[in-house]
């Protein structure tokens, strides 16, 4: 065989298995086996490390073996798929022949072929054996709890990007309580094994840069006493260096914590502007490490990458919908006619039915359809203090626009923004921008124009406020 003939022996294979052909890396792991070069020349060209190549191989082998029934090793995958290629031709009784253009696909129908009893004995490489565990230190991360997965699964969207898309910076947005850290752990089981190392860090405290820079740098290259240059560029070209050695996956939690409040979304606090250089270099820099963000909003120079390879990733998370249901269950409501009517109210954010559940539970028994008769409906005190923080980093523009939406009982168009705000068209037009990236504001298409409205939670609390 020829590895032309490998190559789509191979794809075909993997195809049948998963719904995938073999992409770059893969076929590029499936090209050197061939010819008898190291993973380190692969790691280099792709920009790896020997690590990630070896794992790549062993979950291709393992796809392989899968099909042809027998094991399959970087030192075994010639004779294996030489076997395999003559057992079509000659075990006929085992395999149908269905051809797809100018290639055979074999589709199994009884027992799979035999390996000839005077074939080689297969041998198990180190590729095949239980694959290295990552270094980690989720010191900081949330505990594992009951994951709500959405319909369209973000939790898939986001192991898509870095996987097969090998996107380098990743900003996942969303008020608080969307399930911004939660989707971000429940990931990291997913695809650790794709790493060298794993590190999430909270910038709760909003610590300065060079403080997160050298404690990512430390755990990185597994230095806990390191002296690193006084110059944030020297750190950065060190980080980023280390970001290349290694495949590492960096999370960086409470983003907005080192964003301005009382202006439009996504400026930096003064004396935080560095972190835009940071995120600025591992978004343009090759590299084959990932930066996970997660932010009320996303920091304004997110916004001005352009990357036709789908390296920055922007996922702006909304509510659970329909499986919100679950919480609600999970709470032991009352009443379950009325939980569509809860979950709406509520946007279907996770942490606000949860509490609203709370206070059913505490003041009505668990009857939602007893909370849900009292207008306007009562805000929780463990609610309160979360809208506040979000109203609090509002501009002031910001504030006249919701202020004008709240007193609507209809969703408004821009126009009718426009002739009662007092602000400019050009500041109406950020405004209405900028709420709209921090996910308070929901746009609908209505005829020929767009209108927008608030959540009804923080609606009633704009009007308590006012």
């Amino acid at each position: 065989m020829d590895i032309k003939e490998v190559l789509r022996l191979a794809d075909d294979l993997v195809l049948a298995k998963t719904g995938k052909h073999l992409d770059n890396l893969q076929q590029a792991v499936l090209l050197a086996t061939w010819q008898g070069k190291r993973y380190s020349q692969i790691a280099k060209e792709y920009h790896c490390t020997e690590h990630h190549v070896a794992n790549v191989a062993s979950k291709l082998w393992q796809l392989i073996k899968k099909k042809l029934g027998e094991k399959v090793s970087k030192t075994t995958l010639r004779s294996a798929m030489e076997r395999y290629e003559i057992s079509k031709i000659s075990n006929s009784g085992y395999f149908n022949l269905v051809h797809k253009g100018n290639i055979n696909v074999c589709t199994e129908t009884s027992h799979p072929p035999k390996a000839p009893q005077n074939s080689p004995p297969t041998q198990t490489s180190n590729e095949d054996n239980t694959q290295p565990k990552p270094r980690l230190d989720l010191r900081d991360a949330p505990t594992l709890r009951t994951f709500y997965d959405r319909p369209s699964s973000p939790l898939t969207t986001l192991e898509t990007w870095i996987l097969e898309q090998n996107c380098r910076l990743l900003t996942t947005t969303g008020m608080a309580g969307t399930g911004k850290s939660s989707i971000a752990r429940h990931l990291i089981p997913q695809i650790q094994t794709q790493f060298d190392r794993i590190i999430w860090r909270s910038l709760r405290t909003s610590p300065p840069l060079e403080t997160t820079i050298k404690n990512i740098i430390q755990f990185l290259s597994n230095q806990p006493e390191i002296n690193l240059p006084a110059n944030t560029d020297a750190q950065l070209s060190i980080l980023i260096e280390t970001l290349r050695e290694n495949r590492c996956l960096i999370v960086l939690d409470d983003v907005q914590q080192i964003l301005s409040s009382g202006q439009l979304a996504g400026y930096y606090k003064p004396g935080y502007e560095n972190y835009g250089t940071l995120f600025k270099l591992i978004g343009e820099i090759p590299h084959n490490s990932c930066l996970i963000l997660n932010s009320w909003e996303p920091p304004s120079d997110i916004l001005t990458f352009t990357d036709d390879n789908s390296a920055v990733c922007l996922l702006q998370l909304t509510g659970l919908g329909e499986a919100a249901t679950e919480i609600l269950r999970e709470k032991g409501l009352l009443d379950e006619e009325y939980w569509p009517e809860l979950i709406e109210l509520y946007q279907g954010n996770p942490l606000w039915l949860k509490l609203v559940a709370q206070t059913i539970n505490n003041l009505f028994s668990g009857r939602g359809s007893q909370y849900l008769s009292y207008q306007p409906v009562f805000l929780a005190d463990e609610l309160t203090p979360i809208l506040q923080q979000h109203y609090q980093r509002l501009s002031e523009i910001e504030k006249q626009a919701i202020a004008l939406i709240s007193n609507e009982s209809d969703p408004v168009s821009f126009t009718l923004l426009m002739s009662k705000c007092q602000g400019s068209q050009v500041e109406l037009f950020k405004a209405i921008q900028s709420l709209d990236r921090r996910g308070i504001i929901a746009k609908l298409s209505c005829e020929s124009e767009t209108i927008f409205t608030i959540p009804p939670v923080l609606k009633q609390y704009i009007q308590m406020i006012l």
